[in-house]
């Protein structure tokens, strides 16, 4: 199921992308996000596939070394019909994204994941489960730790009136405070991120970033443990003028949680 954002991500789409985007830095890496909608009624099913086969297509894609990881994600909150993603799924690659896999590549990740389908089998599966939604290009600006499968992660998706101002900040303020909590156990990782595609005045999530929590417990008492850690890394700043400076940046737009359900990601 992961594999989706890949299938339909048109090869145009990619080659679109500025050519500066390869000069920048590799390391931080580039990742492309899905949403998928369940079908009515097949939410079950969609969940037993994304732990099945879509698992088994997930490590064989890592294994070949098209993609460095794929993570999938369950909808927490919102909740209900307020929830535009049932699922999340995110394919993480070493360099720039990678076009979408020819019909005889996709068969030979089938065999080599012991899927038993064909091509069309499977788009014909992905058809009854779930519609994809969306599904974007990201790039990371800046990186602790990692998720795991059980995390909980939050996104806040941000329109930025600055887009690099408001990386800066977070980069300055907001990741020392992280690689603190990380450090105190409240946090298993964060992440800033910038929109590369699509891209526009009507796209109005340009930058976004990710908390990153071991438990439920740990995510909800976020106040306490950002308060905790922040008195640690910045001390003689007051929290309530920095986080005003931040509404101003980085302006939150909307916020989502996910839960991992299932997680593949290459050996280092």
């Amino acid at each position: 199921m992961i594999s989706i954002s890949r299938m339909l991500l048109s090869a145009a789409i990619v080659a679109a992308l500025p050519l500066t985007i390869a000069a920048q830095q590799a390391s931080l890496g580039y990742h492309t996000i899905s949403c998928v909608k369940a079908n009515h009624g097949q939410e079950a099913q969609l969940d037993a596939f994304v732990k099945g086969d879509g698992h088994k297509l997930s490590q064989a894609m890592v294994d070949s070394g098209k993609v460095s990881g794929e993570i999938a994600m369950e909808n927490v909150l919102p909740g209900g019909d307020e929830a535009k993603c049932d699922y999340m799924f995110v394919t993480f690659y070493p360099g720039s994204p990678k076009g979408p896999d020819t019909p005889d590549e996709m068969q030979q990740a089938l065999k080599q994941a012991g899927v038993a389908m064909t091509v069309p089998e499977l788009y014909a599966k992905y058809g009854e489960l779930g519609k994809l939604v969306f599904t974007h290009i990201l790039q990371f600006h800046g990186l602790v730790g990692g998720a795991q499968q059980g995390d909980y992660l939050v996104f806040n998706l941000m329109n930025a009136p600055d887009a690099q101002a408001c990386v800066d900040y977070e980069q300055k303020e907001w990741k020392p405070v992280a690689e603190q909590m990380k450090t105190d156990g409240g946090l298993d990782g964060w992440a800033v991120n910038t929109q590369v595609f699509p891209r526009g005045t009507l796209d109005m999530y340009d930058v976004s970033t990710v908390d990153i929590y071991p438990t439920w417990d740990a995510a909800m008492n976020e106040y306490t443990n950002i308060m905790s850690s922040w008195k640690k890394v910045h001390a003689d700043e007051d929290i309530n003028t920095s986080m005003g400076k931040f509404a101003t940046l980085c302006p939150i737009e909307h916020t989502t949680m996910y839960k991992i359900v299932d997680a593949v990601m290459a050996k280092m």
